[in-house]
């Protein structure tokens, strides 16, 4: 494998790129809201330094999450905030991602994913549909 396919943690000089695979990402999954590459960028700095955060990069991929609670459980659950691939890496970035949260202690890991490859690959991987994001535009 050439250096395109390594998986690594992020960094700041990064940002530019990852917020352009960020672009890409709605794109591809049509979503509901337009990117703000300024509020991307922040976002992204914030998981860089936040213990709780990560960001993972390949030659021309990225997924990010953090560790979070939900209301129901105190467990540490690792939310994906974002994953997309343009080269053929996002298995191996789910794999970092799935690394990373186990040493962070999670109990579960929470992935998005709008059908197509990325749900096969979660399927695959052991994930299973837990819940259906709706959304609707109010303002």
């Amino acid at each position: 494998m050439g250096a395109g396919h390594l998986i690594r943690v992020a960094r700041e000089a990064d940002i530019p790129r990852i917020i352009d695979l960020v672009a890409a990402l709605a794109a591809s999954v049509r979503g509901p809201q337009r990117v703000c590459r300024l509020r991307t960028g922040e976002t992204l700095v914030d998981l860089l330094r936040d213990p709780q955060g990560a960001v993972f990069v390949s030659g021309g991929g990225f997924i990010s999450g953090r560790i979070m609670q939900t209301v129901i459980s105190p467990d540490r659950v690792a939310f994906e905030l974002g994953w997309y691939a343009s080269d053929r890496s996002g298995l191996r970035l789910l794999r970092a991602f799935e690394a990373w949260a186990a040493e962070q202690g999670a109990t579960l890991i929470k992935m998005s994913a709008n059908g197509g490859a990325a749900q096969r690959i979660l399927e695959r991987r052991g994930y299973a549909v837990a819940e259906v994001q709706m959304v609707k535009r109010v303002g």
